[in-house]
């Protein structure tokens, strides 16, 4: 406007270039749809292993030796399936990578199905949203510059 109120722009006609503008934003200020899915299918087979192997380890404890099958994974439903595995192997003799397991699942799996539950919600309908501004979404650009296309050519000719 303070250009208008000195008069070095008319209003009348105004016209769009298309320009494109590249944000300042580091690779961990978005969130992408595919990962929350792929994380939330990766400590489902991972409970699922743990609910196996605490079957073949303590088959005469556990009372429900059924295969976990989950329509919707869920924080509580986690800790539950967690709680009972841990219970089963609590005084046997197992792996260190297996007790390990078990209580970084115990420790975090939850908070983490909460957290995607979460983002899921902001996500609605896109692919991808920003930390910062949730209502933005992000593109990929090509970054290249005159520096490396030069790069990209002396490296084709050798």
């Amino acid at each position: 406007m303070l250009l208008v109120d000195h008069g070095l722009v008319n209003m009348k006609e105004v016209y769009l270039d298309g320009t494109k503008i590249e944000a300042n934003a580091c690779r961990y200020s978005f969130v992408w749809g595919k990962s929350i899915k792929t994380s939330k299918k990766r400590i489902e087979n991972q409970l699922e292993e743990l609910w196996k192997y605490a079957c073949g380890v303590a088959r005469q404890e556990m009372k429900d030796t059924e295969p976990l099958h989950f329509e919707q994974i869920a924080p509580e439903v986690v800790k539950q399936a967690i709680e009972k595995i841990d219970q089963a192997l609590k005084d046997k003799d197992i792996d260190k990578k297996v007790k390990q397991k078990i209580n970084y699942a115990k420790k975090n799996w939850p908070e983490n199905l909460k957290r995607y539950d979460q983002q899921e919600k902001i996500l609605g309908k896109r692919n991808n949203y920003s930390k910062t501004d949730p209502d933005a979404s992000f593109m990929r650009m090509c970054a290249r510059t005159w520096k490396d296309i030069k790069v990209n050519m002396i490296a084709c000719r050798m």
